[in-house]
């Protein structure tokens, strides 16, 4: 996780931005406990046929809304081959499946688009945007109704 959050193309659209090897440690911290607290949080991400550490995928709450977010972020060396978007596809499905969550959201920065595409695939609409001093925020959407509806 150190060496994910240390790249600086990993990091460029990240809400979390570039981390020390301490910095990571303590992020990983608030990952263990929100996991304690809440029953759900960020999930490591591992290659089946490798096992190796790909990157990370879940949710976390926004401190200011309350909103459930979905973020992830994957090594370079793993980007433009679907995981994205099958890591967000299990876990948006276990939140509104298992968990029994109502709605989430993501946030991409507008010149993210990748990620725009990831959301686009998943079924993601934009809800709003956001516009803040150096960046523009597309707010990605979906309720679990919208989402199960287009799975079933």
């Amino acid at each position: 996780m150190a060496a994910l959050y240390a790249d600086p193309d990993v990091t460029a659209f990240t809400k979390l931005g570039s981390l020390t090897r301490a910095q990571a440690e303590a992020t990983l911290d608030g990952y263990l406990t929100a996991w304690r607290d809440r029953a759900f949080g960020m999930r490591a991400v591992f290659l089946k046929a490798s096992d190796e550490f790909a990157g990370e995928c879940g949710f976390f709450v926004l401190e200011r809304s309350g909103e459930l977010a979905l973020r992830y972020a994957f090594h370079r060396r793993f980007w433009g081959q679907g995981l994205a978007g099958e890591a967000a596809r299990c876990v948006i499905d276990h939140a509104f499946r298992r968990l029994g969550l109502e709605r989430l959201v993501s946030f991409v920065e507008a010149p993210n688009t990748a990620s725009h595409r990831v959301m686009q695939k998943l079924g993601l609409a934009v809800e709003r945007v956001e516009r803040l001093p150096k960046v523009e925020l597309h707010v990605y959407a979906v309720t679990a109704d919208e989402w199960l509806a287009r799975q079933a």
